[in-house]
């Protein structure tokens, strides 16, 4: 008898979404399924491991909240210490490094931008959760928040990508509008000013408060939900399509691409060698907490750790 694959389907009620999940239903609904609902597996690669790794540097050294700047060289140790080398495994030495410096050099020059004016940060990486109600919810989190001459805040998300956006395209960004809700719903307040700081080209693009359709994001969203619990997943063929990791699986490639079984087991293997990881380094510190605090401190973290629904 031949066994048949089964689809995962979106729950009609209970709803996650997120930025990037959102962004990615607008780019091509199958891809969405293939990505958020099927979880297929994608490749990794050198452009997210990087960007990855400069956002992680930037968070550590804002996020420290101190009222002098701390110096470069704790922002290219952050780097050195954070660094993702995922999308990096079988590259040539030589070629690996071309990215790691590259990377130093961006926070080089993001240092020498913001140091002469440094202001501790509100907050960095700041996890939200937007209810919008009908059992819909957006989580994400924000980049950075400053604090502005006047005591409000500013909202700026980090760019990698090597060429800046408009004003216009700032204005009308559905992430920053986004942001700009969950400004609300955690410090109670708007921001003045919303940006996207484009750390490679060292240069900020801001709008403020006033520019940003709030409503506009809410109608694409409740739009963008709809849809997804419609079942709408249609192809949306584009010139991007050359980098997507599902071309094997989507019916306008007739097969092409990455290797899908191939992608799975590269992730499991990655998956099962950190998990070895994190087991030996689970034991070890509860060694140190039984050896530091006696086995009831250890049954109580063990209790606090467990995962919630």
């Amino acid at each position: 008898m031949t066994k048949t694959a089964t689809i995962p389907t979106v729950d009609p009620l209970a709803l996650r979404l997120s930025f990037s999940k959102i962004d990615t239903y607008q780019l091509c609904p199958l891809k969405f399924q293939f990505a958020y609902v099927e979880k297929l597996p994608s490749e990794p690669s050198p452009q997210l491991s990087w960007g990855s790794s400069i956002h992680a540097a930037l968070e550590y050294w804002w996020g420290q909240k101190l009222p002098e700047p701390p110096p470069v060289d704790a922002l290219l140790q952050a780097l050195y210490d954070r660094w993702d080398d995922t999308g990096f495994e079988g590259m040539a030495r030589e070629e690996k490094l071309k990215w790691y410096r590259h990377a130093q050099d961006v926070l080089r020059r993001h240092h020498a931008r913001y140091a002469l004016t440094y202001s501790p940060a509100v907050a960095s990486e700041a996890w939200f959760n937007l209810d919008l109600g009908d059992d819909v919810q957006v989580c994400g989190s924000i980049d950075h928040v400053a604090r502005t001459e006047s005591g409000g805040i500013g909202i700026v998300d980090w760019k990698t990508n090597r060429r800046a956006k408009t004003r216009k395209d700032v204005a009308g960004s559905l992430q920053l509008a986004i942001y700009t809700l969950a400004a609300v719903e955690l410090w109670g307040l708007e921001p003045e000013w919303v940006a996207l700081d484009f750390v490679v080209s060292g240069v900020r693009v801001s709008v403020p408060r006033s520019e940003i359709d709030t409503e506009a994001a809410l109608r694409t969203i409740r739009d963008v939900t709809a849809r997804i619990r419609a079942g709408l997943f249609e192809p949306s063929p584009s010139r991007l399509c050359g980098w997507c990791d599902y071309r094997a699986a989507c019916p306008a490639f007739q097969g092409e691409g990455p290797d899908l079984a191939g992608l799975a087991v590269v992730e499991l293997e990655r998956l099962r060698r950190r998990q070895v990881r994190d087991v030996a380094r689970i034991n070890q510190l509860e060694q140190l907490i039984r050896d530091r605090l006696g086995i009831e401190a250890v049954a109580e973290v063990g209790d606090l750790a467990q995962p919630t629904e």
